[in-house]
């Protein structure tokens, strides 16, 4: 009879994700750089945009009551949501996909210990769309630097070139042309299914919420379990599609070899990837919590910046190295090839 070793489990696995932190602490230079960037740089603010939203919504009359107050709420919120939000903040923020960030998911009001920033108002969406595209691309770019290097820490720890003659030179040189190589495929897969993640998001999201607002127009409980059933949907796929980016960085597969793989990889560990995620959000927000617990103008804030960084870089190495053990099983039990 044949005996499999046993994969890290969930605790295994996060904890080697955090002694890959520890083994280079380099790997947290981009979620502090960013946070840095959102704390103490210039501010991008769409307030004008929202304030001509915000008029819009005020110069709509209705005899209901409830209406005009439930105008007058959202119309509140837009407007804090245009004084406080910095659009610099989408470069970051999107696990797996992007560069973790405390500062991308935290209202930027206030000001720094540095002083107000500069702010540069954006009027026309016309100017926004473009400003907006590029900042996303800016953010998927540095996402891929940051995850891959998180993924060459999993894929080979410790490793040390050894040798120093004409031969190894040569055989270093190659070595490396094939990596750039293997990167650039990589980076164009990863960027393939980020833009087809977009693409879908933006189709079922709003046909999923329109189809909630007609159920709760109907009946309100119809709307609840529209609402609920749409949630579950989405966060199953979503957590079938955990593994895509592992595999694509660390496995180096094709884009749909990849998406069959961690399709396969979460239906056969479905409870232990629960387990996973479960506890990677409750490690992260919890003490996210306590990280953003200083104002913005002091300096304590950056024990929170570098803290946060390396809790996310240690969740998302746990995450590859939970990906790396559980491809390794399935190989030894022919469940998946090379």
């Amino acid at each position: 009879m044949r005996t499999v070793d046993s994969p890290k489990g969930v605790i295994g696995c996060l904890t080697a994700g955090f002694e890959m932190v520890g083994r280079n602490l380099l790997v947290v230079t981009l979620p502090v750089a960013l946070d840095l960037l959102l704390w103490l740089g210039p501010r991008v603010s769409v307030g004008p945009l929202v304030q001509a939203v915000v008029r819009l919504l005020n110069t709509q009359s209705s005899p209901d009551p409830d209406t005009v107050r439930q105008v007058a709420q959202a119309a509140s919120l837009l407007e804090q949501f245009g004084t406080q939000f910095n659009l610099l903040s989408v470069i970051g923020g999107i696990p797996m996909l992007q560069i973790p960030s405390l500062l991308a998911r935290r209202a930027s009001g206030g000001g720094s210990p540095l002083g107000d920033p500069r702010v540069f108002s954006l009027s026309s969406f016309l100017a926004l769309i473009p400003v907006w595209v590029v900042l996303v691309l800016v953010g998927v770019m540095l996402g891929f630097l940051y995850l891959n290097e998180v993924a060459h820490q999993v894929k080979t720890p410790g490793t040390r070139p050894s040798g120093n003659n004409a031969e190894t030179a040569e055989g270093g040189r190659i070595s490396a042309d094939n990596s750039l190589r293997a990167s650039v495929w990589k980076f164009l897969r990863f960027i393939l299914f980020t833009l087809g993640l977009l693409i879908v998001g933006s189709a079922v999201v709003p046909l999923w919420l329109l189809v909630v607002a007609l159920g709760t127009a109907i009946a309100q409980p119809l709307g609840i379990l529209f609402w609920v059933t749409g949630v579950g949907f989405i966060g199953y796929a979503v957590l079938h599609l955990i593994f895509v980016v592992p595999s694509l960085l660390v496995g180096e597969r094709r884009l749909l070899r990849a998406i069959g793989e961690s399709v396969l990889l979460t239906r056969a560990n479905l409870f232990s990837v629960f387990g996973l995620v479960i506890l990677a959000m409750v490690i992260y927000e919890g003490l996210g919590y306590a990280w953003a617990l200083p104002v913005n103008d002091s300096w304590a804030l950056l024990v929170g910046i570098v803290g946060n960084a390396f809790v996310a870089t240690g969740l998302t190495g746990a995450a590859f190295v939970f990906y790396r053990d559980r491809l390794a099983l399935a190989r030894r039990l022919s469940l998946l090839g090379d």
